[in-house]
């Protein structure tokens, strides 16, 4: 019997948790408080799948082997926004703030408009919207 999957959970080992709570708010996640003295906090994804934050040590604590990646994450998030402008007024909003746009706004040629920013963390957090037919 084949297994099924029920969810899934992607889960940010942040340096600095409530700086990466600020970026991820900023792209219009209501993420909440964490807690003390735990720094866990999840938000639910569209689509029902959740993002979670956990300190760096929260990690170490599980795997004390793991250390954070020195370049660009390994993983990347990619959040799908209702127009090319909003993509292009969300890099705007996040570049602004001081968050690295790795790859500027353009529009692909998979049909759609595509660019990157680094949050706190590093990791590529994708922003895309289908181009106007």
């Amino acid at each position: 019997m084949p297994v099924r999957l029920t969810s899934a959970v992607v889960q940010i080992f942040a340096k600095d948790v409530p700086r990466s709570i600020a970026f991820y708010r900023l792209l219009g996640l209501a993420v909440p408080e964490p807690g003390a003295p735990d720094p866990h906090v999840d938000v639910e994804l569209p689509g029902g799948n959740r993002l979670s934050f956990d300190a760096e040590q929260t990690i170490t604590g599980m795997h004390p082997d793991w250390a954070p990646p020195d370049s660009a994450g390994r993983v990347a998030l990619a959040f799908g926004l209702e127009s090319p402008a909003e993509v292009d007024a969300m890099f705007e909003r996040l570049t602004r703030a001081g968050h690295p746009g790795s790859l500027k706004p353009y529009d692909a040629p998979w049909g759609q408009r595509y660019a990157t920013v680094l949050d706190p963390d590093r990791n590529l957090v994708d922003l895309f919207a289908p181009l106007a037919e």
